[in-house]
């Protein structure tokens, strides 16, 4: 008896201390970034069709609040039925894992994404990482639509086209808009300068830095049940490729500018030890992308050679993979958007799996789940390897 006692209450010490740590242990902090594809074309109304068919929801339970398939169905229709314009999704909620993004916090769920019905890579990614992790976790997601990481996200180690390729830039520019002041006289627009020109490039790294510390620095009020315990920062997910195909410099480059943005963020972020997944773009799904007119690797090409080669460039190796994402393409949603007359031709059926152009993955809401959770997968591996 003395012995079983003994052995209870040292199990019960370890317990206590196991938990206690957990409470204790710094908050996990990930960073996802890009573009409109980070931003989240997960449309939910193929997820509420999904749901009502036993081929398909299995794979969506936790997205439902108490994975209660019928609950969610029934109130999803009666809602239909009142008002087809606000449709209704009782979504699940999860409080171990918290979400900042652009002016928006709480607890993870559905609609933390552009449209704001939708979702992204965020869901699936935190659900993987929550689970693994006993501390607290915490998404910082920044994101903007239409964005490159030659320009846009072009941290400051990449550096600057010289004075000479701005005023180039400036001359091509203004020779539009000439142009077009001439044929629209009642829309007169003013000429650019070489300091307007510069002034996109590294704009959202900037703005992505500022959201990042903002967050940080206000992690109380944004999140009420944040204790005090300090913060982590653990990974930094990166999704993003399309605007950087209309710039040779860009799409050749890609590569460069990738290293100089992870080396960037982990310099100014002061987490040397950080963790990156980057999201190779699959825009073509299993389709090989179109050569260029010389024979040679498109533009699409390039960028997916330079995403890839991260994983293996010097100093990142093992702190840093590269997930294909063109292996989660939905062939459901693919079979009718490129059927015999399109998606067009039987919008409700479309709508059942997707909801967007192929740039946005088809807006298949199963493309961003098994994104996400590929992502999450990712970034488990990286911290494994400790």
């Amino acid at each position: 008896m003395k012995h079983t006692a003994t052995a209870l209450l040292t199990l019960g010490i370890l317990l206590f201390s196991t938990a206690a740590h957990a409470a204790d242990g710094k908050v996990k902090v990930f960073i996802l970034a890009g573009q409109s594809n980070m931003e989240g074309k997960g449309f939910p109304d193929p997820v509420a069709w999904q749901i009502s068919q036993p081929k398909y929801r299995d794979r969506y339970k936790h997205f439902i609040k108490d994975g209660d398939f019928d609950s969610f169905t029934k109130k999803h229709q009666a809602s239909i039925e009142a008002d087809p314009k606000k449709p209704f999704y009782d979504w699940s909620e999860r409080a171990d894992v918290w979400i900042n993004y652009l002016g928006r916090h709480g607890n993870l769920t559905v609609g933390y994404a552009a449209p704001s019905r939708c979702f992204g890579p965020e869901y699936n990614f935190g659900h993987v990482v929550g689970d693994h992790f006993d501390e607290q976790v915490l998404l910082i997601k920044c994101a903007w639509g239409g964005k490159s990481l030659g320009r846009d996200f072009r941290s400051p180690s990449a550096g600057l086209p010289t004075d000479a390729e701005f005023e180039e830039m400036v001359k091509e520019k203004n020779a539009q808009i000439t142009k077009n002041n001439e044929k629209n006289p009642d829309k007169q627009k003013p000429l650019t300068t070489v300091a307007e020109m510069k002034e996109p490039y590294g704009h959202f790294y900037r703005e992505m830095m500022k959201e990042v510390q903002g967050t940080l620095d206000n992690l109380k009020e944004r999140f009420p049940g944040y204790d005090g315990q300090g913060y982590e920062l653990s990974g930094f997910v990166w999704f993003q490729g399309w605007n950087d195909q209309f710039n040779e410099d860009w799409y050749k480059s890609y590569g460069e500018y990738m290293a100089c943005l992870i080396s960037d963020v982990r310099k100014d972020l002061e987490a040397p030890d950080m963790k990156f997944v980057i999201g190779q773009v699959g825009f073509d799904g299993p389709r090989k992308s179109k050569p260029a007119k010389d024979g040679g690797p498109s533009a699409r090409d390039h960028i997916k050679s330079g995403q890839l080669a991260m994983a293996t460039r010097k100093g990142f190796k093992g702190s840093v993979a590269v997930v294909k994402t063109d292996q989660y393409w939905d062939m459901d949603a693919d079979a009718i958007y490129n059927g015999p007359g399109g998606w067009s031709k039987d919008v409700d059926k479309w709508r059942q799996f997707g909801n967007d152009r192929p740039y946005h993955y088809l807006g298949s809401p199963w493309f961003f789940a098994q994104t996400g959770s590929g992502f999450g997968e990712a970034m488990v591996r990286l911290h494994k390897k400790r």
